[in-house]
């Protein structure tokens, strides 16, 4: 149910309402049948919703006539139950004790059409067996809804003549409807009227928070088609100019030492890395006990990375050599390479070259190229343990036509079903079982 409305509220307000129209039609009637059940309330979603109710009842009590001992698929016998049904339909006769909860399921499910037309198709369509939405189930989804017609009936287009389509795929054409067709969506004042002729509805007690006047154009969209969607992704940090940045910013880079940040071989003193260059007195005798020879020594020269010209005997390398600290971290020169690296990229290379050859061999039959290792792990991580499931699946990627379809299957129903990990090696190794198979 739709997370927008007070769930006891809704529960509450439904009985209520049935409660109410019930005692009020009962008062001077035993029991009701089909014609005063089309009139029954002044909202004709909520009796085209008891209708359904009925017809899915009829069905079901159509099928609990067959037997395994007698031919139902003979003619005769199909169009004697046929005209059986027909007459039962056109005798309904509803006493209220069995009325009263049809029709607050029905008020219910009109109260959610009307104020979340969204999440009510949605439900209707995730609640089809088999994960598929057939041609037959929608045409009688469009046959009883009144409110926002057009939704089941764009979805029914969009279908084109297929005989079904995966509960993932109806989804889809459910937010085409509500995005290109919103403005046509029937507002939820007049039902607020009808329903409170009978019975006072307080919407702001029903729901949660208060229905915005329209439905957004854009429904929310899943992570898959935003992933790599341009539009959601977060821009990167703009790039400061350098003049913009303050004074007082601290660099991001450390400083890099100095020649005169080396210990001294005469005293255990240095000066210190936060020390700035310009605080430091040239003509101190901290300066000159960092030579040999006792003397001050020349002052550095700007910048701080050319080479120091200070003899320092064999301690340092000469004047005219490079400095010893590294100017650039990333020149770094690579080791070469050893044998064992070299066997690494190549030798198994050309193993891995035969094996994929091996692996990607056309095979007849995706039951029989399944090991049993990969049988278990596929049961147990891909159909939570179902191995019926698992079966049922095997069968009818077999009787499929192209790896298209087969595609479409594992993902639009098995996939969504049992909440795969597309990322996994389980559904990586069946897709590759799958390409094998529709090679």
């Amino acid at each position: 149910m739709s997370n927008k409305f007070n769930a006891n509220a809704l529960t509450e307000y439904s009985k209520s309402y049935a409660r109410r129209i019930a005692a009020d039609f009962y008062q001077q009637h035993a029991t009701i049948n089909g014609q005063q059940i089309l009139k029954l309330t002044p909202i004709s979603q909520i009796n085209l919703f008891i209708i359904s109710s009925l017809s899915d009842k009829w069905q079901a009590d159509a099928e609990k006539f067959r037997s395994p001992y007698f031919d139902f698929t003979d003619a005769d016998v199909q169009e004697a139950l046929q005209n059986f049904m027909n007459v039962v339909s056109q005798h309904i006769s509803v006493r209220r004790e069995h009325l009263e909860p049809l029709l607050a399921d029905a008020t219910r499910r009109a109260i959610i059409m009307v104020f979340d037309p969204r999440a009510y198709f949605d439900d209707v369509l995730r609640e089809q067996p088999e994960f598929t939405v057939t041609a037959s189930a929608l045409k009688q989804i469009v046959r009883y809804t009144k409110i926002n017609q057009f939704i089941p009936q764009h979805i029914m287009q969009r279908m084109n003549g297929r005989p079904f389509v995966y509960v993932n795929q109806a989804l889809t054409y459910l937010d085409e409807a509500l995005t290109q067709r919103g403005h046509e969506l029937e507002h939820y004042d007049k039902f607020v009227a009808l329903f409170s002729e009978k019975l006072p509805m307080n919407v702001s007690v029903l729901l949660r928070s208060h229905v915005p006047d329209s439905i957004p154009t854009n429904p929310a969209r899943s992570f898959f088609d935003t992933a790599t969607s341009n539009e959601t992704a977060i821009p990167p940090a703009p790039l400061v100019p350098v003049e913009s940045v303050p004074e007082s910013v601290t660099p991001a880079i450390p400083p890099q030492p100095t020649q005169f940040e080396k210990a001294d071989v005469t005293e255990e003193r240095s000066i210190p890395i936060e020390r700035p260059l310009q605080d430091v007195d040239y003509n101190s005798s901290v300066i000159g006990t960092k030579f040999l020879n006792g003397e001050a020594g020349p002052k550095p020269v700007a910048p701080i990375s050319q080479p120091s010209e200070m003899p320092t005997g064999a301690l340092t390398p000469s004047a005219t050599s490079e400095p010893t600290f590294p100017t650039d971290t990333s020149a770094t020169v690579s080791e070469p390479a050893t044998l064992n690296d070299t066997l690494r990229e190549t030798a198994p290379t050309e193993t891995a070259t035969v094996a994929e050859k091996f692996n990607r061999a056309p095979i007849e039959s995706v039951a029989r190229s399944i090991s049993l290792n990969q049988k278990f792990r596929f049961i147990n991580q891909l159909f939570n343990g179902n191995s019926g499931a698992y079966n049922q699946a095997v069968d009818e990627i077999d009787k499929l036509n192209n790896y298209g379809q087969a595609l479409d299957l594992i993902s639009y129903r098995y996939a969504s079903q049992y909440l795969w990990d597309m990322s996994s090696d389980e559904v990586s190794e069946l897709v590759e079982i799958l390409k094998r198979r529709f090679a």
